[in-house]
């Protein structure tokens, strides 16, 4: 995924030309939310109208008695104060304003990450409202919509990527005056159509969202218990036919043919599916590629909403950068606005999840040594020493009695391993730097609460994996030799002068001059600069909310497709 609109280019002929670009905010974000519960906004005065409002005693009598009892509003206090201003008239009549907003509580909905706007769109389907309960039904919603765009940016992480779903509380001041405020002017429809996420790739992510939802029909589903390899045969290839025809993939007289055997021109189709889609693309129908053909419109529209909502957060046309999608393992570094690296990364495995995260890059190791955190050592090299103590030297690893810079060395063997259990382990474990360092020959610095960084490793065979989320938590970079280049060059290191280095073996940190920044994001679908859709696995679960509103999408779809 990315923003470039021309090929990479050679760094040395735009490395003078790179721009400072200012430090952004070490934001190192966790992923909890919590549950959904009402809360009332921060009341701003109206503009000055002339009319005389009603009492609020009165409005709110009005409203309860107008909307249904089942229906349960979220801003009664807020939806009191706008119309009682308004003389309880109705405000959504211009059908534009209001198709524009149902639109976009239709987008959250579907994305599942708050049950309460698909509440609200249920609401607003009973066929026997009012048109001025439909009225404050809607401006309850669009006082929610207001509160969570306010925040999103802010707590997205949390919101977009947690299992709760959050709270809604008081809107902001400023949102509560710019939606009275179109109330008054007439001006709803500019309003709302400016709530619309504003990434550039917010366009084409909605259009194939739609098209997979106007695709109704029964989904072919693949029923096959092995994998199925190029020129065997099975029934199940019927339904493959059908499959690769609704992607395009093949021609409809291709998917007429009542063959059982998996053909030269299915395989073909199947590897342009597999690459869509993240997966290895050698045509073997393994269990990954089965699940991702077996999906049907109805998952891939409510994913890729889920991926809408991200946009809020998601890095956007950022002229120099270091951009990492953590399920797609890649790492993207462009320099006003050119793709001058791309490289493969590994990310950490779900139990030791890479955070979403934006920093900033502030300098390169030459040879760095490890201090390997205290979880890593009594999970993953303790109980190896235990078991054979050369396994410390035979790693480079050395053991000290402290973490203080005077702490003396201990020899393994010393240890009573009776005594001394991964649990209880007091010691601190550091690896030399070297060619078999955990390391590799490279680290990339950039502060962050999470102590995360971006790293080489002497182990690059890890790369040609198809799944690479295996590390502790960092990312590893398969091109970190040419990423620290690029970066070593700006400080003013040569070819000659890093090899010189890596030769001597120790320690050299090397500022660079203009701090890069780093995003760490989290996307699994998106609609690649060819226009078509990619999706990924999703490593950390984070789309398992999309399943809320795929639930409710009966009571959805029609507020989307509503132009």
């Amino acid at each position: 995924m990315s923003w470039a609109t021309t090929a990479p280019v050679n760094h040395q002929a735009t490395a003078g030309a790179q721009k400072v670009v200012p430090e952004p905010a070490v934001q190192t974000q966790t992923l909890l939310t919590e549950p959904a519960q009402a809360a009332q906004p921060l009341l701003t005065p109206a503009p000055e109208t002339g009319i005389t409002a009603l009492p609020l005693s009165e409005v709110s009598g009005k409203i309860r008695s107008e909307v249904p009892a089942a229906t349960k509003l979220v801003y009664s206090d807020a939806l009191a104060q706008l119309y009682a201003e308004h003389q309880l008239q109705p405000r959504w009549t211009d059908e534009k304003a209001r198709r524009s907003l149902e639109n976009q509580l239709a987008e959250a909905a579907l994305a599942g990450f708050q049950p309460q706007f698909a509440l609200w769109l249920t609401a607003l389907a009973q066929p026997d409202l009012t048109p001025l309960a439909r009225d404050i039904i809607l401006t309850d919603a669009a006082l929610g919509y207001l509160y969570y765009l306010d925040n999103v940016k802010a707590k997205g992480d949390k919101w977009l990527y947690g299992a709760k779903p959050f709270t809604f509380s008081e809107v902001s001041a400023p949102g509560f005056a710019r939606l009275n405020t179109a109330m008054h002017n007439g001006t709803l429809t500019t309003f709302t159509d400016g709530l619309r996420p504003v990434n550039s790739m917010y366009p084409a992510m909605r259009k194939a969202m739609l098209a997979e939802l106007a695709d109704t029909g029964v989904w072919p589903e693949m029923v096959i218990a092995r994998t199925l390899r190029p020129g065997e045969s099975h029934e199940s290839v019927i339904a493959l036919r059908e499959i690769l025809h609704r992607f395009k993939l093949i021609s409809a007289n291709d998917m007429m043919s009542a063959s059982p055997v998996y053909d030269k021109m299915l395989v073909a189709g199947v590897k342009q599916f597999q690459a869509q889609h993240g997966l290895e693309a050698d045509g073997v129908i393994g269990k990954q590629t089965r699940e991702w053909l077996n999906k049907t419109p109805q998952m891939r529209a409510a994913i890729m909403a889920a991926n809408i909502q991200r946009l809020h957060i998601v890095p956007d046309n950022v002229p120099t950068a270091i951009l990492v999608n953590i399920p797609d393992f890649s790492l993207y570094f462009y320099v006003d606005k050119n793709l001058i690296l791309e490289s493969r990364t590994i990310v950490g495995r779900e139990e030791r999840k890479t955070p979403i995260m934006s920093s900033a890059l502030n300098n390169v190791v030459i040879n760095p040594p490890w201090t390997v955190p205290p979880t890593m050592s009594r999970q993953d090299i303790v109980p190896r020493g235990r078991a054979d103590p050369s396994y410390f030297s035979s790693r480079g690893y050395t053991i000290y009695n402290g973490w203080s810079n005077n702490s003396s060395v201990v020899d393994p063997y010393s240890i009573n391993w009776s005594v001394i259990t991964p649990s209880n382990f007091p010691y601190r474990i550091t690896q030399a730097p070297g060619p078999t360092n955990s390391l590799g020959r490279y680290k990339f610095n950039m502060p962050n609460s999470e102590a995360i960084y971006l790293h080489d490793t002497p182990n690059h065979s890890l790369f040609n994996k198809n799944m690479r989320a295996i590390s502790s938590g960092c990312v590893r970079v398969n091109k970190a030799k040419d990423l620290a280049a690029i970066l070593l060059g700006d400080a003013g290191w040569d070819a000659s002068r890093v090899d010189g280095a890596l030769k001597a073996g120790s320690t050299r940190y090397v500022s660079i001059p203009d701090r890069i920044p780093v995003f760490l994001y989290y996307q699994t679908a998106w609609v690649n600069t060819d226009n078509v859709p990619q999706y990924r696995a999703d490593i950390y679960r984070y789309d398992d909310a999309s399943l809320n509103g795929l639930g409710k999408l009966a009571d959805i779809s029609p507020f989307l497709i509503k132009q």
